[in-house]
C-alpha cells in the first residue's frame, strides 16, 4: 500500500511518538531507579565490602568485564553494556522448549521446522535480505552485506539487576538460551571456556571441570573471555560485586 506525502508524514509523526513515548519510560525511576547499592556507594552513601571491593577491581581489570559491559565513562550512566554485539561461545540448551516445537500448529505455522537441529544465529538473520523468526522482511539491502560479520552474535545485555529475583531460592536462567543457572556459572565459564576440556552435555564435571562445545562458532569472541586465570575466590567476589548492582538496596542502619 502506497502511502500519499501527507499521510506518510502523519504515520512518521505517530512512530516518533511511540519511540518518544518508549524512551522517556525506559528513562524514568519506574524502569531506571538506580537504586542499588552500586550507586549509593558511587553517591559516597555506603560502601563496598571488601569482597565487593575486590569484584569490582577484577571487574574493571583482570577480569575484562568492563570492555563490554561498560560502568559509565565521562558525561556517561553506568549502564553496565556497551550496546555492541557479542558471541561468547555458550553451549547449546537441550532442555529449551523451542526445539521441540517442529510441529505444524492447525494454521500450518511450524515455529521451529529444524528442530533439534536449529542453531542460533543471532544477529545475523536480522541484517539478511530473508524472513527472520519474526517473519519480518530485512527492510534495508545494504544490512546484507554485514551480516557474516554478525552471524552467532548476541546482544550485550546490561547487568543492572541481573540478580534481581523474587525470592532468594529462586533459579534464574542467564544468556540468551538460559543455560547458565548462577552467576557463578556464568563467571566460572568466562574465566575456564578454553583452559578446561571439551565434554558432552550432562557429562560428569560439565559446567565446572569441563564445557560442552558452542552451540555456534561464528564470530566467536577470543579476546575478552575463556583464559582469565581468576582463581575461584576471585570468581566469587566478581559475583559479589554483580549481586550489588539489584535496585531497590536499602542502606543499612549503622550504629555510632
Amino acid at each position: 500500500m502506497h502511502l500519499s506525502a501527507a499521510d506518510r508524514a502523519r504515520a512518521n509523526h505517530v512512530y516518533d511518538g511511540f519511540a518518544l513515548a518508549a524512551a522517556a519510560y525506559e528513562a524514568s525511576p519506574e524502569v531506571s531507579p538506580f537504586t542499588s547499592k552500586f550507586d549509593y556507594v558511587q553517591a559516597g552513601m555506603d560502601r563496598f565490602t571488601s569482597q565487593e571491593m575486590l569484584g569490582y577491581t577484577l571487574f574493571r581489570g583482570k577480569a575484562n568485564c568492563n570492555q563490554c559491559h561498560r560502568d559509565g565513562g565521562p558525561g556517561e550512566e553506568p549502564l553496565f553494556t556497551d550496546f555492541t554485539a557479542s558471541n561468547l561461545g555458550v553451549p547449546a540448551n537441550a532442555g529449551l522448549q523451542f526445539y521441540y516445537e517442529g510441529a505444524a500448529e492447525p494454521g500450518g505455522y511450524s515455529p521451529n521446522a529444524l528442530g533439534s537441529a536449529f542453531v542460533d544465529l543471532g544477529v545475523g538473520p536480522f541484517l539478511r535480505r530473508m524472513k527472520s523468526l519474526s517473519g519480518q522482511l530485512n527492510p534495508d539491502s545494504r544490512w546484507t552485506a554485514l551480516a557474516p560479520k554478525f552471524d552467532g552474535k548476541i546482544q550485550v545485555p546490561t547487568l543492572r539487576n541481573v540478580d534481581m529475583r523474587p525470592k532468594p531460592d529462586f533459579v534464574k536462567a542467564y544468556m540468551h538460551n538460559g543455560y547458565f543457572k548462577s552467576l557463578k556459572e556464568v563467571v566460572h565459564f568466562y574465566n575456564t571456556r578454553d583452559v578446561l576440556p571439551k565434554c558432552k552435555a550432562g557429562d560428569p564435571g560439565e559446567k565446572v571441570t569441563c564445557w560442552p562445545a558452542p552451540e555456534n562458532t561464528a564470530n566467536l569472541n577470543t579476546k575478552q573471555l575463556g583464559k582469565l586465570k581468576l582463581t575461584d575466590q576471585e570468581e566469587d567476589a566478581i559475583v559479589a560485586f554483580l549481586e550489588t548492582l539489584t535496585d531497590d538496596y536499602r542502606i543499612p542502619r549503622r550504629v555510632n
